[in-house]
């Protein structure tokens, strides 16, 4: 792996061009708080005065604060490939908040927020609102509701790292199945078929037999990456980013973040109870991919698989639990009357209790050489994720 890093801005943000009109709101993405909700915010928050061209949220970058238009105006920026190109992909004015899912998941920006106009902002710490949506029931709705669709809209929009690698390499499937799975916003660049992938290879002098490559608008290349670096570089909780997660011993260790996994996570850490949970791929498992689910407990109307993994995610972490992804356990045993349980990666996670939620494995046809074949020419599912691999 290597990367490529830069503390200057590629392009400066005189360069963004002004935009008068604010984005219409779509489907509750954008909504406008009240008074009495700014009111609530600011319990907890501070006041702060901004400048046109100052950057509030950095692409890429962790964001540690939840900010609220008092005044002026905000566009949410796409920084691009490695040409430098930016998109303006939304303009917020007063009243409307900014960030994503990331910032109540502890995941990196996919998106640069920069002040287009002097103004005042409401900062509150991104702790304070994580609290306010596991206990305030109007806000959590309002702003969980609006971080949903935001995730939603990023995705289609192709915002956040490139993927550039053939339709053909395993690899390639495996990154893009774990963003997908994982619903990180991304855009693939097909060696085969998008012209400017030599250029962009070339200009990070990448030979085309040396993807897939992930990059972050230019500035981090990583080179074939494993499912737990890409992890790491989106700010998602890998086994070696929690560290007492090896050293402890849980009350109990949850195998699977399916449904039944998750749900289980939340039982045992609103019981008190000290909780890992350990998923191989993304949380939400096989039911994160369907786009409508209508025969779970509690959502007559239906709800969509990511939407229900994202408010159970949400809700685990609300009691303390711990998601591990790319955490895939390999083996079971004991060790001074505790269960340990073997990670692929060579780690190891001890736990007082295991629940197994590890799900359903299907048969598959058995044709010899058929596994080099599966996801590029070979599907077994016909899910939107299925439905966007072969668009």
């Amino acid at each position: 792996m290597s990367t490529r890093t830069s503390s200057e801005d590629r392009v400066p943000a005189c360069d963004v061009p002004p935009v008068d009109d604010e984005t219409p709101d779509e489907e509750g993405a954008f909504p406008r708080l009240t008074d009495d909700q700014v009111a609530t915010l600011e319990v907890g928050g501070t006041r702060r005065s901004v400048r046109a061209g100052e950057v509030l949220i950095r692409e890429g970058a962790p964001s540690h604060d939840f900010f609220v238009i008092l005044s002026g105006k905000v566009a949410i920026i796409d920084e691009g490939d490695v040409d430098g190109e930016r998109r303006i992909l939304r303009v917020h004015g007063p009243g409307r908040f900014l960030g994503e899912l990331g910032l109540l998941e502890g995941q990196v920006a996919f998106f640069t927020a920069e002040a287009i106009e002097d103004g005042e902002m409401l900062v509150v710490p991104a702790a304070r609102v994580r609290e306010l949506v596991a206990h305030d029931l109007v806000l959590s709705d309002l702003i969980l509701r609006a971080y949903l669709v935001r995730r939603h809209l990023l995705i289609g929009l192709g915002s956040g790292f490139r993927i550039i690698g053939s339709c053909y390499s395993p690899d390639t499937l495996r990154l893009r199945e774990f963003a997908m799975r994982n619903r990180l916003p991304h855009r693939w660049i097909d060696l085969e078929q998008d012209e400017r992938a030599e250029q962009l290879l070339r200009s990070l002098d990448i030979a085309p037999e040396d993807t897939p490559v992930v990059i972050w608008h230019g500035e981090k290349v990583l080179r074939n990456p494993t499912n737990a670096e890409l992890a790491r570089i989106v700010g998602l909780p890998v086994p070696d980013s929690v560290p007492d997660a090896a050293q402890d011993v849980c009350d109990l260790v949850v195998v699977g973040a399916g449904p039944a996994g998750l749900a289980a996570s939340v039982y045992g850490a609103s019981d008190g109870l000290n909780t890992v949970t350990l998923e191989s791929i993304a949380a939400g498992g096989q039911a994160s991919t369907s786009s409508r689910i209508e025969n779970y407990l509690g959502f007559p109307a239906g709800i969509s698989g990511a939407e229900l993994a994202e408010r159970a995610v949400i809700q685990a972490g609300k009691f303390g639990a711990r998601i591990l992804v790319s955490a895939e356990v390999t083996g079971l045993g004991s060790e001074d009357g505790h269960h340990v349980l073997r990670l692929a990666d060579g780690g190891a996670v001890r736990g007082r209790a295991v629940v197994l939620a590890t799900g359903a494995r299907y048969r598959k046809l058995a044709v010899p050489g058929i596994e080099a074949l599966e996801g590029t020419s070979v599907y077994y599912a016909a899910t939107h994720q299925e439905a966007r691999m072969c668009g």
